[in-house]
């Protein structure tokens, strides 16, 4: 064997060694979290009768937290009920920057105050930058109370 094919593959040995201690690593760390069972946090919004069949109404859900962060004890949200049995939960935030949004009962249509954007009352974007609907949360009826799970949505919702 000539000493250049030696050297090359030598080379080459240490390229595929090294790629495998620290690529297996990083693969391993990228798909732990989708092998993972997604947790729930349900929280009450409120009595399934504070939200009307029709229009969107503001709630505010308790947030528990034990630390001394108060302003993140409380998150609101948008109940709609477009029928008896079907309920959304809409997360305040836009979309695009994660501006909190505004419900006008007028227009029957959400507003993003930092850059324009709009929503329909079923969360689709209308206008401005916002590309996705706005964000559902998980719910469900428990003893007629409305809860909603927390870490349906992504971070920072």
């Amino acid at each position: 064997m000539e000493r250049r094919k030696l050297l090359i593959g030598f080379v080459q040995g240490i390229g595929v060694v090294t790629a495998g201690v620290l690529g297996i690593p990083a693969l391993i760390f990228g798909i732990a979290p989708a092998l993972e069972r997604r947790k729930e946090w349900w929280q009450p919004v409120g009595p399934l009768a504070s939200f009307p069949v029709g229009p969107v109404t503001r709630a505010v859900v308790p947030v528990p937290r034990g630390d001394e962060a108060s302003a993140l004890r409380e998150k609101a949200v948008f109940v709609w009920r477009p029928t008896a049995a079907e309920t959304v939960v809409y997360s305040r935030n836009c979309t695009d920057l994660s501006c909190p949004v505004n419900w006008d009962p007028g227009s029957e249509w959400f507003f993003c105050p930092c850059h324009g954007g709009i929503f329909d009352k079923e969360g689709n974007p209308r206008a401005g930058p916002p590309s996705r609907p706005l964000y559902r949360y998980a719910n469900r009826i428990r003893d007629d109370i409305l809860e909603i799970d927390l870490l349906s949505l992504p971070p920072m919702t």
